[in-house]
């Protein structure tokens, strides 16, 4: 049973909506843009292990995507699990890598060193990050006075070109590693080694209202982030048929002028980028300067169109722009 479905994180949405209007010419253009694209493969990767968990029996099983809970000992910090598996007898946490090219796990240096066209990189261990995890895991639940229930960790490599090697001293851990191929029989093999029923229905409640609850999107400033100033952003509704031509307002109406098409809607995808690449609290007025719109009443009906309404005084009133979560 799916307890908490994977969706976009809001960093890789930020990353689609800064590329798509910070200045063309910009010098951090290509930093962002190769940023963007190792985010969006340890998406993807984490995508194909939601395939390979769809085949677990789904009464049995309860499962977490993309989970980040605040540590027991400092809610200001978090740990962050991949995917989170929930089962009477026993619970596993999985770390996913979808990398490509020679992996070679270095027990000595905690470390894999990726070799790809003849160029060596590397990253850090994934079974020490997946171990860190289960300590904070096993210390949650404590302080949450659940049942003792054993915690199982997996680093699964999903993308199925890479040719794997892994150093002699890793001893038992080399058996945590696997491919997302052979996820299903692993699990079927801690399934043999768990016999006692830990949990029972109201506590694998009480545990899954618990994560879900406690749950905290990373939600980072996209912009301090690359150092990007805010008038190095382009602004407006763009044009869905010519991308990022900005699109003026004309009585009910978005009219691009290049193509000459109107949109009854523009304007919510460029309220949304607002809210993902400045603040989601937004004034009239600052939303009006970045629709370029004149009528401070024609942007509170658009607004209240989109269910959104002000809050506080009138003359310091704000609106909140709920985000994807």
């Amino acid at each position: 049973m799916i307890k908490k479905t994977r969706t976009k994180p809001l960093k890789l949405l930020k990353f689609e909506v800064l590329l798509e209007r910070i200045l063309p010419n910009h010098t951090q253009k290509q930093l962002i843009e190769t940023n963007y694209r190792k985010y969006l493969a340890g998406f993807r990767g984490e995508l194909t292990l939601d395939y390979f968990l769809s085949e677990l029996p789904q009464d049995d099983y309860h499962i977490f995507h993309d989970l980040r809970i605040p540590r027991y000992d400092n809610n200001q910090l978090y740990f962050q699990l991949d995917a989170f598996i929930l089962h009477p007898r026993f619970c596993i946490i999985i770390e996913v890598k979808n990398l490509i090219g020679n992996l070679y796990f270095d027990h000595q240096y905690d470390q894999i060193v990726r070799t790809r066209g003849g160029i060596d990189e590397t990253f850090p261990d994934p079974v020490n990050q997946v171990e860190i995890q289960k300590k904070h895991l096993s210390n949650w639940l404590i302080k949450h006075k659940t049942p003792l229930i054993p915690i199982h960790t997996l680093v699964v490599i999903t993308n199925p070109k890479s040719y794997i090697r892994i150093s002699p001293k890793y001893g038992k851990n080399a058996r945590k590693i696997i491919r997302g191929r052979t996820l299903s029989n692993k699990i079927k093999e801690i399934e043999k080694l768990e016999a006692e029923v830990i949990l029972q229905k109201r506590e694998i409640k009480k545990i899954s209202s618990l994560l879900l609850k406690e749950h905290t999107p990373l939600n980072p400033n996209i912009l301090k982030l690359f150092n990007i100033h805010r008038d190095e952003i382009l602004t407006g509704a763009f044009c869905p048929n010519c991308t990022q031509v900005a699109l003026i307002r004309i009585k009910r109406n978005w009219l691009c002028t290049s193509c000459s098409k109107t949109f009854i809607n523009a304007h919510k995808k460029a309220i949304l980028d607002y809210a993902l690449l400045f603040s989601p609290v937004v004034k009239n007025k600052d939303l009006r300067t970045f629709l370029h719109m004149e009528s401070q009443s024609s942007l509170k009906k658009l607004l209240y169109s989109m269910n959104l309404k002000p809050n506080g005084s009138r003359k310091a009133a704000t609106y909140t722009i709920p985000l994807p979560k």
